[in-house]
């Protein structure tokens, strides 16, 4: 262990309670301190020694109308026709995209699936635009703004470099 340049906290003590555990559920505890450990020196690790990236006017391009167009009529529609399941794909999806959008991107971090309770749709889905809105002040912030088109031929024309 000493050839390692960092170790998690305690690292050899929590070792060894895996190694002494007499029982399924003694080693599985010790295992998930041991796991919870190695992840917190990650998560460290990870903030001092990686240069985390700034969102800027470039890098945020289209990022809410993905958002959009990919989450927000799925969360609505689902919610409103009480669709549990889809919901939670639906919120999921979202949730992965707002980390990527943290960890590349550089945008606030967003915990969309705290506010998901299966048996209250609707406020899941007014939570869900709620943080759509917390997203767009990321936007606003560097000064891009929504990218609308009055109608589909503007858009394709706008893609197509029509």
């Amino acid at each position: 262990m000493a050839t390692f340049k960092y170790i998690p906290d305690k690292f050899e003590i929590k070792y060894m309670k895996v190694i002494n555990a007499k029982t399924i559920p003694e080693t599985r505890i010790a295992l998930h301190e041991m796991l919870k450990s190695v992840i917190n020196l990650y998560d460290e690790m990870y903030a001092n020694l990686v240069k985390q990236p700034v969102p800027t006017y470039d890098n945020l391009r289209g990022t809410y109308e993905e958002l959009w167009c990919n989450y927000r009529n799925k969360v609505i529609v689902s919610a409103e026709a009480k669709d549990k399941s889809y919901v939670y794909h639906a919120a999921l999806g979202a949730q992965g995209f707002l980390d990527e959008m943290t960890k590349y991107r550089g945008t606030k971090k967003f915990d969309l699936m705290q506010y998901f309770n299966a048996d209250d749709l609707t406020s899941f889905k007014e939570d869900f635009l709620r943080v759509m809105d917390k997203y767009l002040e990321e936007y606003h912030k560097v000064g891009r703004k929504v990218e609308r088109y009055g109608s589909i031929e503007q858009l394709y024309n706008h893609y197509m470099k029509v």
